[in-house]
């Protein structure tokens, strides 16, 4: 009630994320973040890679000198996130850095899978995160999709795509 919400929408919130596969209902009535088995891992890992290399293959000839400056600058402060150990603020680079790109492809029908996908294996990553701290995030693939912009290399660009979300996934493993 304080942020003038009441228990409605956060119910529609709860029921939302149940839905999409970010939460579950447990047998004792509490709402809980489903386990993430080995086959569902891999699920997981087999859509992302192929959602979200197609969708940024979709989105390259969208991609501009002004976009890639501001990926580059997003990525900065994903680096700086990780040296000061700032989990949540590296989270939410690394969203806005994919997202940056998948956006462009104006894509109506990929891009809610992959946001989809996104809430489903999320609080893993965070458990990941918080578990092994900065120092197991830090090789990421980020500078190589930039570079591979700068030199307009849709095959490196989609490779370093897919390597990172494989090397960020994997980590979950």
């Amino acid at each position: 009630a304080q942020y003038g919400t009441g228990t409605m929408p956060a119910r529609e919130a709860i029921r939302w994320l149940v839905t999409e596969g970010a939460l579950i209902f447990s047998d004792s009535r509490k709402i809980i973040v489903p386990e993430l088995s080995h086959d569902r891992f891999h699920e997981i890992l087999f859509a992302r890679k192929n959602l979200e290399t197609e969708v940024s293959r979709q989105a390259f000839d969208n991609i501009g000198a002004t976009d890639i400056e501001a990926l580059e600058r997003i990525d900065e402060q994903i680096n700086d996130a990780i040296a000061q150990g700032d989990l949540v603020s590296y989270m939410r680079g690394n969203y806005q850095f994919h997202f940056h790109i998948y956006r462009l492809s104006q894509s109506q029908v990929l891009l809610p899978l992959i946001e989809i996908l996104w809430l489903q294996y999320g609080p893993s990553m965070r458990y990941i995160c918080t578990r092994w701290g900065a120092s197991s995030i830090a090789d990421d693939y980020h500078r190589e999709v930039t570079q591979a912009l700068r030199r307009g290399d849709l095959a490196s660009f989609c490779e370093a795509i897919a390597a990172d979300i494989e090397q960020g996934m994997l980590l979950l493993e």
